[in-house]
């Protein structure tokens, strides 16, 4: 999948800065986000239970938010495209009205699809790996019910857990605003600016179907993980370490990064 945005290449002063000061731009916050979760597991002294929910929670919680990022940034696009004085009055009200029905379809389906797997998972994850006070099946009983899902959520786990979503969203920064800034750049255009719209930026508003999706699949093979190091009994601040380091460091950054460096490098 094509990343929202290429923050190092699209740079033009990239090169001209030097390769620390470079790095701590790109990747800095990343290491902060790793050093709070590190932190967090410490001195909350987390088992592998709590590390299981905590990322269950940040799937659900920073991938919904994900999902209604690009519903709002394509709905800002396409007011801002409907009141430029080239688009045709008489199409105005259609347009709005069918892109008002689209939005509320796209973010209906989503929290049916996105937060009933999460509480189907949640079925599956408290059988494992049970955690005080949740039911015992779990948060099944909300798996078409969003609104219950959320509800029990912020009963249970938000409280506990809450903290290590400073961190994640730290993380998901750039797939949360790239809907707005891809959108951002195709009304600089109006629109002409729509017909000659960059792929990065349609991946842009587009990237918030997926990007949440991208994190389940990490999140269940984390904890596939999880799983063999509690059989395994190995030390849980340790599993910490490692799935920190998985989930906080930006890998395709990092390749971004030492491919911007090459043309420096060799003048």
């Amino acid at each position: 999948m094509d990343e929202p945005q290429e923050p190092f290449a699209d740079d033009p002063g990239s090169h001209e800065s030097t390769a620390p000061e470079s790095f701590l731009r790109a990747f800095g916050p990343n290491f902060l986000a790793f050093g709070i979760g590190l932190a967090l597991a410490y001195f909350l002294k987390w088992e592998t239970t709590d590390l299981v929910w905590s990322l269950w929670l940040t799937s659900l919680v920073v991938g919904y938010a994900t999902i209604l990022a690009t519903a709002v940034g394509a709905g800002w696009v396409g007011v801002v495209i409907t009141r430029q004085p080239e688009f045709d009055p008489s199409l105005r009200f259609v347009a709005i009205l069918g892109g008002l029905g689209f939005g509320l379809f796209y973010v209906g389906f989503f929290s049916l699809h996105f937060c009933g797997f999460h509480a189907g998972h949640s079925v599956f994850l408290n059988s494992f790996f049970p955690v005080e006070g949740i039911p015992k099946d779990g948060f099944g009983n909300a798996f078409m019910n969003p609104l219950l899902l959320w509800k029990q959520v912020f009963q249970y786990l938000i409280v506990p857990y809450g903290a290590f979503l400073i961190p994640a969203f730290i993380v998901e920064r750039k797939h949360l605003m790239a809907p707005f800034i891809g959108g951002s750049r195709i009304m600089s255009g109006g629109l002409e600016g729509i017909k000659k719209m960059k792929k990065k930026d349609a991946n842009g508003l587009g990237a918030g179907m997926m990007r949440p999706y991208v994190n389940v699949i990490r999140m269940h093979i984390l904890i596939f993980f999880f799983a063999a190091c509690q059989f395994l009994k190995v030390d849980s601040f340790m599993i910490y370490i490692v799935v920190s380091t998985v989930y906080f460091f930006p890998w395709s950054d990092l390749r971004k990064f030492r491919q911007s460096r090459k043309p420096a490098e060799g003048e």
